[in-house]
């Protein structure tokens, strides 16, 4: 049975960035059960594969495609071979990005405050920020042609609080947060909404190292009292993307009430 009917997926193309695990594996597979063609991007070809394999389960029209959004020719060339395999892009969910490289009991991260080197802080803003700006440019004209496009911008909690954490991830995730409500402002006018989800933390692979503890600090400073499924993520990035919606330019913290 397809879902969220009333959300008006079917039928239409989405882009997930970052589809290979945790947050973009639970859109895609959300996606495609609400009757979207699905367009699955990744750096590592394996695991968006696997996820491919999962939305084949609810949708016909899946493809996955190796792609570093930090890259001006490869996003260009993989968003072409969407518009060449599904004819269009309606909707689009940047959610590539990295985190930051923090062992067992760095929670806080105070011992990596002032350790990133200029080429691994510029990173974080490549994928964070220019990641969303290429991804951006790539589909606007198409979607500006159809008058209709939904871009939701995956930055994070951080990007508010600027907490005791690595000042390279917390301003590329501002910047994130910043440009989301750029976009919005440009392109509202040929209906294309621009809005961004935040997340704290969340139980993803990314957080793979991270120990019982660790989960357990959070969940302790979140009223809800636990740290959120991928899936959790996916449901507020669903709402920002569908048919009938008269919001833009916005950002929703979905942390549980930390902040």
């Amino acid at each position: 049975m397809t879902k969220y009917l009333e959300y008006g997926f079917q039928g239409k193309t989405a882009i997930v960035t970052g589809a290979g695990t945790g947050i973009g594996e639970a859109c895609a597979i959300e996606l495609a059960k609400g009757g979207a063609k699905v367009a699955l991007f990744g750096r590592r070809l394996g695991p968006i594969e696997d996820v491919k394999k999962k939305c084949l389960e609810f949708s016909d029209d899946v493809i996955a495609l190796s792609v570093d959004v930090r890259d001006k020719e490869a996003v260009t060339k993989a968003v072409a071979k969407v518009h060449d395999t599904f004819t269009k892009v309606d909707i689009l969910v940047n959610n590539a990005g990295v985190d930051i490289s923090a062992g067992p009991g760095e929670l806080t991260f105070d011992a990596l405050f002032d350790k990133a080197e200029p080429e691994e802080y510029l990173d974080f803003f490549r994928i964070h920020a220019l990641g969303h700006y290429l991804m951006n440019l790539a589909v606007i004209p198409g979607m500006q042609k159809n008058k209709f496009g939904r871009i939701v911008n995956v930055s994070s909690v951080l990007g508010y609080t600027a907490t005791v954490c690595t000042p390279a991830y917390t301003a590329s995730k501002a910047a994130a947060i910043c440009q989301t409500r750029a976009f919005a402002q440009k392109y509202g006018r040929d209906n294309i909404t621009v809005n961004s989800v935040a997340p704290g933390m969340v139980n993803t692979p990314m957080k793979a190292s991270s120990t019982p503890e660790e989960f357990a600090f959070v969940a302790g400073l979140t009223p809800l009292g636990r740290v959120p499924e991928p899936i959790e993520i996916a449901r507020a990035i669903l709402f920002f993307a569908q048919e009938n919606l008269f919001v833009t330019g916005q950002t929703l913290v979905v942390d549980g009430g930390s902040n």
